[in-house]
Protein backbone atom coordinates (compact mmCIF):
# COMPACT_ATOMS: atom_id res chain seq x y z
CA UNK A 1 0.00 0.00 0.00
CA UNK A 2 2.57 2.56 1.10
CA UNK A 3 5.07 1.84 -1.65
CA UNK A 4 2.87 3.86 -4.02
CA UNK A 5 3.53 7.00 -1.94
CA UNK A 6 7.25 6.47 -1.44
CA UNK A 7 7.31 4.47 1.79
CA UNK A 8 9.30 1.29 2.38
CA UNK A 9 9.01 -1.12 5.30
CA UNK A 10 11.41 -2.57 7.85
CA UNK A 11 10.65 -5.10 10.57
CA UNK A 12 12.37 -5.36 13.93
CA UNK A 13 12.42 -8.09 16.55
CA UNK A 14 12.78 -6.47 19.96
CA UNK A 15 13.32 -7.75 23.47
CA UNK A 16 9.78 -8.78 24.34
CA UNK A 17 8.09 -7.54 21.18
CA UNK A 18 8.19 -6.59 17.51
CA UNK A 19 7.75 -3.50 15.34
CA UNK A 20 6.96 -2.78 11.72
CA UNK A 21 8.43 0.56 10.71
CA UNK A 22 7.57 2.58 7.62
CA UNK A 23 10.46 4.59 6.20
CA UNK A 24 10.43 7.58 3.86
CA UNK A 25 13.35 9.46 2.37
CA UNK A 26 13.24 13.25 2.25
CA UNK A 27 15.40 15.84 0.48
CA UNK A 28 18.95 16.42 1.76
CA UNK A 29 19.40 12.72 2.41
CA UNK A 30 17.20 12.74 5.52
CA UNK A 31 14.77 9.93 6.37
CA UNK A 32 11.91 9.62 8.84
CA UNK A 33 10.37 6.52 10.41
CA UNK A 34 6.85 5.71 11.53
CA UNK A 35 5.72 2.65 13.51
CA UNK A 36 1.93 2.39 13.02
CA UNK A 37 0.25 0.88 16.06
CA UNK A 38 3.66 -0.09 17.33
CA UNK A 39 5.91 -1.20 18.73
CA UNK A 40 3.97 -4.24 19.95
CA UNK A 41 5.22 -4.68 23.50
CA UNK A 42 3.88 -4.73 27.04
CA UNK A 43 3.32 -1.22 28.46
CA UNK A 44 6.22 -1.49 30.90
CA UNK A 45 8.56 -2.31 27.99
CA UNK A 46 7.45 0.51 25.69
CA UNK A 47 10.19 3.00 26.62
CA UNK A 48 12.90 0.36 26.16
CA UNK A 49 11.43 -0.74 22.83
CA UNK A 50 11.32 2.79 21.39
CA UNK A 51 14.85 3.39 22.64
CA UNK A 52 16.02 0.22 20.85
CA UNK A 53 14.33 1.30 17.63
CA UNK A 54 15.87 4.75 17.88
CA UNK A 55 19.34 3.30 18.38
CA UNK A 56 18.94 1.00 15.38
CA UNK A 57 17.78 3.86 13.15
CA UNK A 58 20.53 6.20 14.38
CA UNK A 59 23.07 4.24 12.32
CA UNK A 60 21.56 6.01 9.30
CA UNK A 61 20.40 9.57 8.59
CA UNK A 62 17.04 9.42 10.35
CA UNK A 63 15.67 12.63 11.82
CA UNK A 64 12.62 11.36 13.69
CA UNK A 65 10.74 8.29 14.85
CA UNK A 66 6.94 8.53 15.22
CA UNK A 67 5.01 5.78 17.02
CA UNK A 68 1.39 5.31 18.05
CA UNK A 69 1.26 2.05 20.01
CA UNK A 70 -1.83 0.29 21.31
CA UNK A 71 -0.90 1.04 24.90
CA UNK A 72 -3.40 2.55 27.31
CA UNK A 73 -2.73 6.08 28.48
CA UNK A 74 -1.05 5.82 31.89
CA UNK A 75 0.98 8.35 33.94
CA UNK A 76 3.69 5.82 34.79
CA UNK A 77 4.15 4.87 31.14
CA UNK A 78 4.31 8.54 30.13
CA UNK A 79 6.90 9.23 32.82
CA UNK A 80 9.08 6.34 31.62
CA UNK A 81 8.86 7.66 28.05
CA UNK A 82 9.79 11.19 29.05
CA UNK A 83 12.87 9.90 30.85
CA UNK A 84 14.21 8.54 27.55
CA UNK A 85 13.29 11.59 25.47
CA UNK A 86 9.99 10.41 23.97
CA UNK A 87 7.28 13.08 23.89
CA UNK A 88 3.65 13.36 22.82
CA UNK A 89 3.39 14.39 19.17
CA UNK A 90 0.85 16.80 17.66
CA UNK A 91 0.76 14.55 14.59
CA UNK A 92 -1.95 11.87 14.74
CA UNK A 93 -2.14 9.26 12.00
CA UNK A 94 -4.17 6.60 13.82
CA UNK A 95 -7.16 7.41 16.06
CA UNK A 96 -6.27 7.71 19.74
CA UNK A 97 -9.71 6.65 20.95
CA UNK A 98 -11.68 3.72 19.60
CA UNK A 99 -14.46 1.27 20.42
CA UNK A 100 -13.63 -2.42 20.75
CA UNK A 101 -16.22 -5.19 20.48
CA UNK A 102 -15.68 -8.63 22.02
CA UNK A 103 -17.00 -11.04 19.40
CA UNK A 104 -16.38 -14.10 21.54
CA UNK A 105 -19.84 -13.34 22.96
CA UNK A 106 -23.04 -14.78 21.52
CA UNK A 107 -25.73 -12.89 19.63
CA UNK A 108 -28.05 -12.47 22.59
CA UNK A 109 -25.30 -11.17 24.85
CA UNK A 110 -24.11 -8.67 22.25
CA UNK A 111 -27.63 -7.48 21.46
CA UNK A 112 -28.56 -7.32 25.12
CA UNK A 113 -25.65 -5.00 25.89
CA UNK A 114 -26.61 -2.52 23.17
CA UNK A 115 -28.65 0.60 23.77
CA UNK A 116 -32.35 -0.03 23.36
CA UNK A 117 -32.67 2.24 20.30
CA UNK A 118 -29.78 0.55 18.51
CA UNK A 119 -31.29 -2.87 19.08
CA UNK A 120 -34.71 -1.63 17.93
CA UNK A 121 -33.27 -0.10 14.76
CA UNK A 122 -31.47 -3.34 13.86
CA UNK A 123 -34.75 -5.24 14.09
CA UNK A 124 -36.60 -2.45 12.27
CA UNK A 125 -34.19 -2.73 9.33
CA UNK A 126 -34.76 -6.48 9.21
CA UNK A 127 -38.54 -6.04 9.18
CA UNK A 128 -38.26 -3.36 6.47
CA UNK A 129 -36.54 -5.85 4.18
CA UNK A 130 -33.02 -4.42 4.25
CA UNK A 131 -30.61 -6.93 2.72
CA UNK A 132 -26.89 -7.05 3.55
CA UNK A 133 -24.43 -8.73 1.22
CA UNK A 134 -20.75 -9.07 0.46
CA UNK A 135 -19.45 -7.77 -2.83
CA UNK A 136 -16.25 -7.23 -4.78
CA UNK A 137 -17.96 -4.54 -6.86
CA UNK A 138 -15.95 -1.46 -5.98
CA UNK A 139 -18.28 0.78 -7.98
CA UNK A 140 -21.14 0.06 -5.59
CA UNK A 141 -18.97 0.91 -2.61
CA UNK A 142 -17.64 4.10 -4.22
CA UNK A 143 -21.15 5.27 -5.13
CA UNK A 144 -22.33 4.99 -1.53
CA UNK A 145 -19.15 6.54 -0.13
CA UNK A 146 -19.46 9.39 -2.63
CA UNK A 147 -23.01 10.09 -1.45
CA UNK A 148 -21.85 10.12 2.17
CA UNK A 149 -18.99 12.48 1.35
CA UNK A 150 -21.24 14.87 -0.55
CA UNK A 151 -23.78 15.02 2.27
CA UNK A 152 -21.23 15.42 5.07
CA UNK A 153 -18.80 17.54 3.03
CA UNK A 154 -15.58 15.61 3.34
CA UNK A 155 -13.05 14.37 0.80
CA UNK A 156 -12.66 10.68 0.02
CA UNK A 157 -9.79 8.58 -1.25
CA UNK A 158 -9.43 7.89 -4.94
CA UNK A 159 -10.70 4.73 -6.58
CA UNK A 160 -7.07 3.76 -7.25
CA UNK A 161 -6.36 3.87 -3.51
CA UNK A 162 -9.19 1.45 -2.77
CA UNK A 163 -8.10 -0.81 -5.62
CA UNK A 164 -4.63 -1.02 -4.06
CA UNK A 165 -6.10 -1.65 -0.62
CA UNK A 166 -8.28 -4.51 -1.82
CA UNK A 167 -5.38 -6.01 -3.78
CA UNK A 168 -3.03 -5.76 -0.79
CA UNK A 169 -5.40 -7.40 1.70
CA UNK A 170 -6.97 -9.90 -0.71
CA UNK A 171 -9.41 -12.20 1.07
CA UNK A 172 -8.73 -10.36 4.33
CA UNK A 173 -10.57 -7.30 2.97
CA UNK A 174 -14.35 -7.31 3.02
CA UNK A 175 -16.79 -5.02 1.23
CA UNK A 176 -20.36 -5.13 2.52
CA UNK A 177 -23.44 -3.38 1.18
CA UNK A 178 -26.87 -2.74 2.70
CA UNK A 179 -29.64 -2.35 0.15
CA UNK A 180 -33.38 -1.95 0.11
CA UNK A 181 -34.81 -3.14 -3.16
CA UNK A 182 -32.40 -1.97 -5.85
CA UNK A 183 -31.03 0.95 -3.81
CA UNK A 184 -27.63 0.61 -2.13
CA UNK A 185 -28.08 2.56 1.11
CA UNK A 186 -24.98 1.69 3.12
CA UNK A 187 -21.47 0.37 2.59
CA UNK A 188 -18.52 -0.74 4.69
CA UNK A 189 -14.93 -1.74 4.02
CA UNK A 190 -13.30 -3.86 6.70
CA UNK A 191 -10.00 -5.68 7.01
CA UNK A 192 -9.06 -8.56 9.27
CA UNK A 193 -5.85 -10.11 10.48
CA UNK A 194 -5.81 -13.27 12.60
CA UNK A 195 -8.52 -12.78 15.25
CA UNK A 196 -8.83 -9.01 14.82
CA UNK A 197 -10.82 -6.80 12.44
CA UNK A 198 -11.04 -3.07 11.76
CA UNK A 199 -13.74 -0.93 10.17
CA UNK A 200 -11.84 1.38 7.83
CA UNK A 201 -14.40 3.13 5.63
CA UNK A 202 -18.13 3.28 5.23
CA UNK A 203 -21.35 5.12 5.82
CA UNK A 204 -25.01 5.58 5.04
CA UNK A 205 -25.98 7.18 1.72
CA UNK A 206 -29.00 8.98 3.13
CA UNK A 207 -31.50 6.74 1.35
CA UNK A 208 -34.34 4.97 3.17
CA UNK A 209 -33.78 6.72 6.48
CA UNK A 210 -36.85 5.18 8.10
CA UNK A 211 -35.51 1.67 7.47
CA UNK A 212 -32.25 2.33 9.37
CA UNK A 213 -30.11 0.29 6.93
CA UNK A 214 -26.73 1.16 8.39
CA UNK A 215 -27.64 -0.13 11.85
CA UNK A 216 -28.24 -3.56 10.39
CA UNK A 217 -25.17 -3.40 8.17
CA UNK A 218 -22.83 -2.78 11.09
CA UNK A 219 -24.41 -5.62 13.07
CA UNK A 220 -24.18 -8.04 10.15
CA UNK A 221 -20.54 -7.03 9.58
CA UNK A 222 -19.76 -8.04 13.16
CA UNK A 223 -21.51 -11.37 12.72
CA UNK A 224 -19.65 -12.08 9.48
CA UNK A 225 -16.32 -11.26 11.04
CA UNK A 226 -17.09 -13.57 13.94
CA UNK A 227 -17.79 -16.36 11.42
CA UNK A 228 -14.33 -15.70 9.98
CA UNK A 229 -12.68 -16.17 13.38
CA UNK A 230 -12.48 -12.56 14.53
CA UNK A 231 -12.73 -12.01 18.28
CA UNK A 232 -11.70 -8.37 18.65
CA UNK A 233 -13.60 -5.98 16.39
CA UNK A 234 -12.32 -2.39 16.23
CA UNK A 235 -14.74 0.35 15.14
CA UNK A 236 -11.64 2.47 14.49
CA UNK A 237 -12.09 5.93 15.85
CA UNK A 238 -14.04 7.97 18.39
CA UNK A 239 -14.20 11.72 18.94
CA UNK A 240 -11.56 13.69 20.83
CA UNK A 241 -14.15 16.11 22.25
CA UNK A 242 -17.59 17.62 21.80
CA UNK A 243 -16.36 19.82 18.93
CA UNK A 244 -14.79 16.92 17.04
CA UNK A 245 -16.57 16.14 13.73
CA UNK A 246 -16.70 12.53 14.92
CA UNK A 247 -18.89 13.40 17.93
CA UNK A 248 -22.11 12.39 16.17
CA UNK A 249 -20.52 9.24 14.78
CA UNK A 250 -19.31 8.38 18.28
CA UNK A 251 -22.84 8.50 19.68
CA UNK A 252 -23.94 6.10 16.94
CA UNK A 253 -21.07 3.69 17.60
CA UNK A 254 -21.54 3.71 21.37
CA UNK A 255 -25.05 2.41 20.84
CA UNK A 256 -23.46 -0.98 20.12
CA UNK A 257 -21.89 -1.05 23.61
CA UNK A 258 -18.35 -2.45 23.58
CA UNK A 259 -15.35 -1.05 25.42
CA UNK A 260 -13.87 2.40 24.85
CA UNK A 261 -10.08 2.22 24.50
CA UNK A 262 -8.01 5.37 24.98
CA UNK A 263 -4.50 4.75 23.71
CA UNK A 264 -1.53 6.83 24.74
CA UNK A 265 -1.53 8.58 21.37
CA UNK A 266 1.19 9.59 18.95
CA UNK A 267 4.73 9.66 20.32
CA UNK A 268 7.80 11.21 18.74
CA UNK A 269 11.49 11.13 19.48
CA UNK A 270 14.50 12.60 17.65
CA UNK A 271 16.77 9.98 16.17
CA UNK A 272 19.66 12.24 15.19
CA UNK A 273 19.34 15.48 17.11
CA UNK A 274 21.29 17.46 14.51
CA UNK A 275 18.75 16.55 11.81
CA UNK A 276 15.60 16.89 13.90
CA UNK A 277 15.20 20.70 13.56
CA UNK A 278 15.06 20.32 9.76
CA UNK A 279 12.23 17.84 10.15
CA UNK A 280 10.29 20.16 12.43
CA UNK A 281 10.18 22.95 9.84
CA UNK A 282 6.67 21.93 8.78
CA UNK A 283 7.46 18.74 6.92
CA UNK A 284 6.24 16.33 9.57
CA UNK A 285 2.59 17.33 9.32
CA UNK A 286 2.58 16.96 5.54
CA UNK A 287 4.31 13.61 5.76
CA UNK A 288 1.93 12.34 8.42
CA UNK A 289 -0.97 13.00 6.08
CA UNK A 290 0.67 10.83 3.45
CA UNK A 291 1.07 8.02 5.99
CA UNK A 292 -2.62 7.92 6.87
Amino acid sequence: MKAATGWSVRRFVLDGGVAQVLVKSLPLGISVAYAPRGPLVAPDRLADAITALREALARERFASLLCDPEVRDDPDVRASLERVGVRASPVFVQPRRTLLMDLSKGDEELLGAMKKKTRQYIHKAERAGVVTEETRDLDRFMNVLGAVAKRDRFAIRSREYFERLLAAFGECALLMIARLGDDDAGAMLLVRMADRAWELYGGWSGAHADARPFYLLKWRAMLRMRQLGVRRYDMYGLAEGADDPLAGVENFKLGYAGNVAEWIGALETPVRSVLYPLWRLGARRRLARSAA
